[in-house]
């Protein structure tokens, strides 16, 4: 009994602290919105990144976890009286119906996660990372970690901040955050559904988790965080008009957003560098503000480096480039061809057992899209697909051969679902141009 109610504490502690600082009128007022473009669940969403990156600077700073959490508490708290009546305004009906399939949705799966204590495979990694941070280590500790220390150490930091600032704390506590994430993610996406009838978008929101989730990838896994992650930046990419110039603050938002991701796992960075410089290429903008973006993407990235090379003391990557594996496959045409021909199989493999991808690919072939908004914004994620697709083919011809039917068996699915969500948004404009837009249940 004990450990449900500290479950629903949890929740609670997760709602307040992730309510700082944005609100529906602070942000759209910063974004220059005359019209009431962004509601709570965007600010919620976004908040969660501010607070990703509060968290992130503090780890550089080996600060004490709880004097960190107690801090970002307060500062919630006093942000939520400041803003309460604010908040009264958006007590309503639809909203109150919105948030209760939140909370059941967030509570069910943390029991869920409660009964299922057992971590799985790279769960006993990550946990690693965790550790240093739950004993109160500081960050150069890292470099002691005798499993894959050069992986990025963001999720194991949340893991440990939750973890150490549960009632309980019982280890499990810090994976929940996880779910919070990825639920907080789906609710966001869908903002983007314009219909009549709320009871559809409920509908959509529970088949939607019914389909993504995974109790195997919540044991220790950080494949949610980036799939969450892209799944918020979907609903702030589709804000950008890319038909015309100016753009800057909707280009600067979505870079912070998509930058959190080389933070969780080494592929983040590969994401951030092909959907974060898309981005730029597609827009409209001038080549002088191009540059200013781009100047911005190579910044991040060089910070990057620099604070895990000279604060951590540690940048490597798990795979380097093996030149000698191309050499050999491209003088042994026929192993180049049966490798290719795998990773496809696998890639086949991977859709079916995500089903996000199978209503991707069905999407794309059935959406029609009216204005040339919408036609730039599907542009935009058909090519970040495609792209996406393609970089998986010299990554798995990389590795050597010894032990790439192992890599490609075990890792190449979850690698699919990571970015799965990121192309919802195809599915979504589907159905806003459908005559099921018109409904009213």
């Amino acid at each position: 009994m004990i450990e449900l109610a500290s479950i629903f504490l949890q929740f609670l502690i997760f709602l307040i602290i992730c309510s700082f600082p944005l609100s529906p009128k602070n942000l759209n007022r910063f974004m220059g919105n005359k019209i009431h473009v962004f509601n709570y669940v965007d600010c919620h969403a976004l908040n969660i990144i501010i607070f990703l990156n509060i968290l992130l600077f503090s780890s550089f700073l080996n600060i004490n976890l709880k004097i960190t959490f107690y801090l970002l508490l307060v500062l919630s708290l006093i942000s939520i009286i400041y803003k309460r009546k604010e908040i009264f305004f958006l007590i309503n009906k639809k909203n109150i119906i919105k948030f209760l399939l939140f909370f059941i949705i967030c509570i069910s799966i943390f029991i869920s996660t409660a009964q299922v204590l057992k971590l799985e495979w790279d769960g006993f990694h990550w946990i690693l990372k965790a550790l240093i941070f739950y004993n109160e280590n500081n960050i150069q500790d890292l470099r002691e970690v005798k499993i894959l220390p050069e992986y990025p150490h963001l999720g194991g930091y949340i893991w440990a901040f939750f973890w150490k600032n549960s009632l309980l704390e019982l280890e499990y506590f810090g994976r929940l955050f996880y779910v919070y994430l990825y639920v907080v993610s789906i609710f966001t996406v869908y903002n983007l559904l314009d219909f009549k009838s709320d009871k559809i978008l409920f509908l959509l929101i529970l088949a939607t988790v019914l389909i993504t989730y995974d109790p195997y990838l919540f044991a220790g896994y950080q494949e949610y965080l980036i799939f969450s992650i892209l799944l918020i930046s979907v609903r702030f990419i589709s804000l950008i008009d890319f038909t015309k110039k100016d753009q800057k603050k909707n280009i600067f938002l979505n870079l912070i957003i998509l930058s959190i991701l080389i933070w969780f796992k080494s592929e983040g960075l590969i994401y951030f560098l092909i959907f974060g410089s898309l981005l730029v290429i597609i827009n409209k903008a001038t080549l002088k503000i191009k540059f200013h973006y781009f100047i911005t993407i190579f910044f991040i990235v060089l910070l990057q480096y620099f604070l895990k090379q000279y604060i951590i003391g540690i940048y490597e990557s798990q795979h380097s480039f093996n030149i000698k594996e191309f050499v050999y496959l491209f003088n042994n045409f026929e192993l180049l061809i049966f490798k290719i021909l795998n990773i496809s199989k696998h890639l086949i493999i991977g859709f079916v057992k995500y089903p996000l991808w199978l209503i991707t690919i069905l999407s794309l072939l059935l959406i029609k899209s009216k204005n040339n908004k919408d036609k730039e914004i599907i542009k935009y994620f058909i090519y970040a697909l495609v792209l996406n697709l393609i970089i998986i083919y010299p990554i798995y011809l990389n590795i050597s051969s010894s032990s790439y039917d192992f890599f490609l068996r075990v890792t190449l699915d979850r690698l699919l679902f990571q970015t799965s969500g990121f192309y919802l948004i195809i599915f979504i404009y589907l159905l806003n141009n459908s005559k099921l837009k018109k409904i009213n249940l």
